[in-house]
């Protein structure tokens, strides 16, 4: 791809997005400035080229390349782009508070770590395909779910746990001989929801083709281009940059969890009245138990409270 074809591509996107998705592929300094802009970005569109490469200690020439790497064409157009993103999403890149202390500091990185990593799943969202999957989760007779290792095991448990409190009849399998043979029971009506970050869990990958032959629908949550996408009749592709720091959480499961929560509340707007009916029962049944949590629309536990003392 040549530079100029790079860059009409770049331009569709963020530039915050776009440092994200280069990162690993800038040079040692790049990775400095790319620190300095990311720790105040609002800071940063109002610096010199002289004061960026003082402050990160590299050359001017470096900045150069740098904006080049992220697909702008000068200095002054890449801070152009970073204002217009902030014009319009500087909520999600930053947080008011300041902290002195370590935790904090620890905490804040963390935790906007987690919300850049939602905002950049968002921009790479298709509407149409969520749609298709949130009509076709709705109507189905069964839905099983299909995930391996730490990250995606735990997201599936959490799809569950979302979507069985509408009523669906759902099962979570991460051992992958039962993800096959869940796969070899499945018929039309019934939908498989899998997800692996790398798309390359092989089990995952089989379970997700054997159930397709059956008649079941396939849909995924997994990066572009890979096996379990090929597998796949529908495919929610999403790439989240990750790092080489192992202390820190996996930044794409946060972004998996909010394409969860969409889906689930998306299945639970198309099921209507049935959904509803659903939520107030399993609402009550935890409200009946004093573990409520109450909303500012209602409190079931007070209420129940006192009829059990006129009881």
């Amino acid at each position: 791809m040549t530079h100029s074809s790079a860059n009409k591509y770049c331009s569709s996107i963020d530039i915050v997005s776009q440092m994200q998705r280069v990162e690993a592929d800038l040079s040692t300094s790049e990775r400095r400035i790319l620190e300095v802009v990311r720790s105040d970005f609002e800071a940063a569109t109002r610096m010199t080229i002289a004061e960026l490469s003082a402050r990160a200690e590299v050359s001017q020439p470096t900045v150069t390349r740098f904006c080049r790497s992220v697909g702008c064409d000068s200095f002054r157009e890449f801070k152009i782009r970073l204002a217009s993103t902030l014009t319009v999403a500087s909520a999600y890149l930053r947080s008011d508070l300041a902290f002195s202390d370590d935790i904090g500091q620890m905490a804040q990185m963390v935790m906007m770590r987690a919300a850049n990593a939602i905002r950049e799943c968002l921009s790479q969202i298709d509407t149409q395909v969520l749609k298709s999957v949130i009509e076709t989760m709705a109507c189905a007779r069964r839905i099983d779910l299909y995930g391996q290792g730490g990250g995606s095991a735990s997201l599936i448990e959490d799809a569950k746990l979302r979507l069985f409190r509408l009523g669906i009849p759902v099962a979570c399998y991460v051992d992958g001989h039962q993800q096959r043979m869940s796969a070899a029971t499945l018929r039309p009506n019934d939908v498989v929801f899998a997800i692996s970050n790398s798309g390359r869990s092989k089990s995952v990958v089989q379970a997700t083709d054997i159930a397709s032959k059956y008649g079941a629908k396939t849909i995924v949550l997994t990066r572009p281009n890979t096996p379990l996408a090929t597998a796949a009749d529908m495919v929610i592709p999403v790439v989240i940059q990750e790092d080489d720091n192992v202390l820190l959480p996996t930044p794409s499961r946060y972004a998996h969890m909010a394409v969860i929560d969409t889906i689930a509340t998306g299945v639970a707007a198309q099921l209507g009245e049935r959904g509803l009916e659903t939520l107030r029962r399993v609402r009550y049944t935890v409200a009946s138990i004093g573990i409520g949590i109450p909303t500012p629309s209602s409190e079931a536990a007070p209420l129940l409270k006192t009829q059990r003392s006129e009881e």
